[in-house]
């Protein structure tokens, strides 16, 4: 007589538990798909920070009065293209350049003498502390995408060549996995901390790299304090105030408050043009690359205005 109240009692508890789980499924999706973490305050990358600044002889080649930077974004093998990486058109997503191109490039810098220059050695450039040789280059990648790791990492330690990283810190995953160029993968802290004696991790957001319904990018139409929030736990993360990114490279005079409010000390842009002594420090050009950069074009781009 007991077994029916008792069967039921079984069922309601399974029913339960089984509720709890597919609400814990449905709310931390993200978090368990696609193994990405969300730090906690008390859990910055531990990489160094040292401002790295040499001394060049430049009696050779003479100096610089303007700057390239680069702007890349991924690094996909074009034996790992498949459908996903394009678009309806049939063309390359916009953000992808392939690896044989990205060798092709480094290879060129490489071969024409030019210095990649660390962060802090462009920044002391472009305040007039510091005088650089006539080829420089500042390299940067935006996002923190996996394949920059896996693919552009080992090309530029090849070459000895220095690079700035824009973290989207609010989509580093927690722990290192298996490359998958089919997946739009992000850095693993293991990873960030591997490849620290190439990269610089500078901010680009921790979770702001959105638009709003309306298609605006988060940093034009979310409040002040809002905005102050993301960025401040990107910063405290990545553990360095010398450098920012503008998602989408869309700001407007609150963002630009905010940052010299949080004491950043230099903004980049994606408007194209050679970085100059003079410029606005917070609105600093870049040349983006491209899958239709040809290596013609990219000379073009690391020459001329």
């Amino acid at each position: 007589m007991m077994k029916r109240p008792a069967n039921f009692l079984l069922l309601t508890i399974f029913f339960v538990h089984f509720a709890i789980l597919v609400t814990y499924f449905i709310g931390n999706f993200d978090a368990i798909v696609h193994a990405k973490y969300v730090f906690a305050a008390e859990k910055p990358i531990q990489v160094e920070h040292q401002p790295q600044i040499r001394t060049f002889n430049l009696e050779d080649e003479g100096q610089a009065d303007m700057v390239p930077v680069l702007m890349y974004h991924r690094i996909i093998d074009e034996n790992d293209l498949t459908t996903v990486h394009f678009d309806e058109q049939g063309e390359l997503y916009g953000t992808i350049i392939t690896l044989n191109q990205f060798e092709e490039q480094m290879k060129y810098l490489h071969d024409e003498e030019y210095t990649a220059l660390t962060l802090h050695e462009f920044q002391a450039f472009m305040k007039e502390d510091l005088e650089v040789p006539k080829n420089s280059v500042l390299i940067t990648f935006d996002d923190g995408f996996k394949d920059n790791y896996v693919n552009a990492y080992p090309v530029l330690k090849e070459y000895g060549f220095h690079a700035t990283l824009f973290m989207i810190s609010g989509r580093i995953d927690r722990d290192p996995r298996d490359y998958d160029p089919l997946d739009a993968q992000f850095l693993s802290v293991a990873e960030i901390e591997a490849g620290a004696d190439v990269f610089q991790y500078m901010s680009h957001t921790h979770m702001f790299h959105e638009r709003d319904e309306n298609g605006e990018a988060y940093l034009v139409s979310k409040d002040k304090e809002s905005i102050l929030t993301d960025i401040e736990t990107s910063l405290y993360i990545l553990g360095d105030k010398t450098a920012f990114a503008y998602p989408f490279g869309e700001y407007d005079d609150d963002t630009l408050d905010v940052l010299k409010e949080l004491e950043i000390e230099m903004a980049f842009t994606i408007q194209d043009g050679m970085a100059k002594r003079g410029d606005s420090l917070f609105e600093i050009p870049r040349r983006g690359i491209y899958h239709a950069t040809t290596l013609e074009i990219f000379k073009n781009l690391i020459t001329y205005e």
